[in-house]
């Protein structure tokens, strides 16, 4: 097995970590950056070499999904390194039967998730085990400290490597220019109550075209569809078959055999469209998949960079498209942009509520929308003309293509709007006022 430069250097500093004293380090990766393929190749070097301060007899790999389980069994094998020292286990199940196992090192997969009752049971209950977390986001909603678990964060590099160096796919990501409001919707531990949601996002015109969008945008791609509930899933799965599309909802409580089958037959092309609510969001692989449709609103740093992500496994000549009708984007930025990841508190988003806060360009010779922070279209080339257009179509929700994320913080909105000359709040009255007839 050939590892990539910096997944060498990744087992690198994961050595240096338990080096210093550290017993529980965290390995920050995006997702698609091959941390099962590191993994396995840490186990490997565990049980046969003295590198990582001892040499062990055990290595527990623990995941929190059957489809994962398998998943990371297939890459195991692929890669030569599955033997009997190595078990990889559910965490549910491994709970159920502590007595069957004795690891010297854990290896919490998507370890987000590791501050949770059923994880802390396993991890206790072997005290003396070496841990290593890997997770592309290592961060929890509850604002939990992922410190209660491990007690250092290793980053190697970046998303915006990974894409420059062919490692994941260009993407193009599509949102809506207008307020998607979900002020008064409820929250249940942090996060918007899906029955709230169902109702609010039962109405089209609160995000847009979905189905004209997606036609103009994505109608030949293999797509994932994250809806809010259940109900939505299959709602959205009978709308694409209505119009000719090879779509499928499944969810959590989809029979074992059924959802292994839908998930091969989505990886081999027979269904174009999968629709479901949280269930493919982590560690799901499918190289093949690019594009995503996020229809689930969320307060989840963790849940969004995880679903919008799941399209840029690379593949030769691929751009993967995200079209987000929630306006997820104006919550947390896109999803490939560095963001900083601590052992105790949580990353909090600056704009909660995703309202838009990006100034937007049409370009007047190919007709794409980019930063106004651009001198030039990023697509063609164009330099920037200043002459104002009418807003020739009025729909609910202009779905447009988001290139940067600009977000001001509170504080800075004051400072900024103190210093505005009276022609400019007349002139961006006159704004607010086309913009507010968009929506009527």
């Amino acid at each position: 097995m050939e590892l990539r430069s910096y997944q060498n250097n990744a087992i690198d500093l994961i050595k240096q970590s338990f080096a210093t004293g550290h017993t529980a380090p965290i390995l920050r990766l995006d997702c698609g950056a091959g941390k099962t393929a590191i993994a396995s190749y840490i186990c490997h070097l565990f049980l046969t070499t003295d590198e990582f301060i001892r040499r062990g007899e055990q290595v527990l790999f623990l995941v929190h999904r059957q489809e994962l389980l398998e998943q990371t069994k297939e890459t195991f094998e692929r890669l030569g390194f599955m033997d009997s020292h190595i078990k990889i286990g559910m965490v549910i199940t491994v709970g159920n039967h502590l007595k069957d196992y004795n690891p010297d090192l854990i290896i919490c997969d998507e370890c987000n998730f590791a501050l949770a009752r059923s994880w802390k049971k396993v991890l206790n209950a072997y005290p003396d085990a070496l841990k290593i977390g890997l997770s592309a986001t290592p961060i929890r909603l509850s604002g939990e400290a992922m410190g209660d678990v491990f007690d250092d964060i290793i980053e190697v590099v970046d998303a915006d490597y990974l894409i420059e160096n062919n490692y994941l796919s260009k993407y193009k990501y599509y949102a809506p220019t207008l307020d998607v409001s979900l002020e008064n919707v409820p929250k249940i531990a942090g996060d918007y109550d899906t029955s709230e949601l169902e109702k609010i996002l039962s109405k089209p015109h609160i995000y847009g075209d979905v189905m004209k969008t997606f036609e103009e945008k994505a109608h030949d791609r293999k797509v994932i569809c994250y809806c809010s509930t259940i109900n939505h899933s299959k709602e959205m799965a009978k709308r694409f078959q209505a119009r000719g599309y090879n779509a499928e909802h499944f969810d959590g409580t989809t029979p074992a055999g059924e959802r292994k089958r839908i998930i091969r037959d989505f990886r081999d092309g027979k269904i174009q469209i999968l629709c479901n609510v949280d269930l493919i969001s982590y560690g799901f692989d499918v190289p093949d998949c690019d594009c995503v449709m996020l229809l689930r609103p969320t307060q989840s740093l963790a849940l969004y960079i995880q679903q919008s992500m799941r399209c840029l496994r690379f593949r030769e000549g691929k751009e993967a498209v995200i079209l987000d009708f929630v306006a997820n984007v104006h919550r947390f930025g896109l999803p490939t942009e560095h963001k900083q990841y601590f052992l105790s508190g949580k990353v909090k988003s600056n704009n909660p509520e995703g309202k838009p806060n990006v100034n937007c360009r049409v370009c007047r010779k190919c007709g794409q929308v980019y930063s106004t922070a651009l001198k030039k279209c990023p697509h063609c080339g164009a330099n920037v003309k200043t002459i104002r257009q009418r807003i020739k179509e009025v729909i609910d929700a202009i779905i447009i293509q988001i290139e940067s994320i600009n977000a001001v913080k509170p504080t800075q909105k004051k400072a900024v709007a103190k210093k505005r000359t009276g022609s400019r709040r007349r002139k961006q009255k006159s704004w607010v006022a086309i913009l507010r007839s968009l929506t009527k």
